[in-house]
């Protein structure tokens, strides 16, 4: 229950603000239609594009409820991203991905949601430029397929990516994998985001300096905060950066302002 109760603040934090702003739009790829929350200040300085953790399917209705995912670490900062001058777009997977219960096999390496994420990008540089991609966790594997199969307009100008799933651990999914091995796809400002009590064994530190060596170019920032509770890879604990949402955020988008 003290979970629950916790979670419930983390979500209702931002509601004031979400409810005055927030719409939902749908945003054609391959002939799918992809659901998705946008938040769209009056003068935006970007547009960021937050990708969630886990399987990453948040089941939006057409009412824009939230049937997965809610507590997930960009999920519940969305208001913040807004607050700080981004467009900001949380979406949902294409219908064809998949549903909570019964994800599409793999279909985070797969072309098609590479290509999905193309066409997010593209949407949103109608609104503003640059266009940041920022993921979590899983998450970095549509950022790793995504790079894999776009270009030009298509592709995002920068790259975040928080407590991410970079390398392979064992037999766990990676942005390595989804990007097929390859730096050169890479080739981008790319900030890594890391909590220093991360316990989660596939985002840790020693996750984080394996990857830098392998990309050879990312930008690393290590926060601290609390421990957090419960699983070490979810999104109550320091792997979700929880209790410290708002210096998350103020990290993120003072590195994507810099880059301008």
């Amino acid at each position: 229950m003290r979970r629950l109760l916790i979670l419930l603040a983390c979500v209702l934090a931002a509601a004031p603000v979400l409810a005055q702003t927030e719409s939902v739009v749908e945003i054609e790829s391959r002939g799918q239609k992809i659901r998705a929350l946008l938040t769209k200040p009056a003068n935006p300085v970007g547009s960021v594009i937050l990708i969630a953790g886990g399987h990453g399917i948040l089941s939006i209705s057409p009412q824009g409820m939230i049937g997965w995912g809610r507590g997930n670490q960009l999920v519940r900062t969305r208001a913040l991203y807004a607050a700080a001058g981004f467009a900001t777009l949380v979406p949902d997977a294409a219908p064809d991905m998949g549903t909570p219960k019964n994800p599409r096999d793999g279909y985070r390496f797969s072309a098609p949601h590479g290509q999905d994420i193309g066409a997010l990008v593209r949407y949103m540089r109608g609104i503003k430029t640059p266009v940041a991609l920022v993921a979590t966790s899983r998450g970095a594997l549509t950022v790793g397929v995504a790079l894999a199969n776009t270009a030009g307009p298509a592709r995002p100008d920068a790259v975040v990516m928080t407590a991410p799933m970079l390398m392979p651990v064992g037999n766990q999914p990676s942005f390595h994998r989804a990007i097929g091995g390859d730096p050169g796809r890479a080739r981008l400002p790319l900030l890594i985001v890391g909590h220093k009590k991360d316990a989660c064994q596939y985002t840790n530190a020693s996750v984080i300096e394996r990857f830098k060596s392998w990309h050879g170019q990312a930008q690393v920032i290590v926060l601290d905060g609390p421990a957090g509770s419960g699983d070490p890879c979810e999104a109550l604990s320091a792997h979700g950066f929880f209790g410290i949402d708002g210096q998350i955020v103020s990290t993120v988008t003072g590195w994507i302002r810099s880059r301008n």
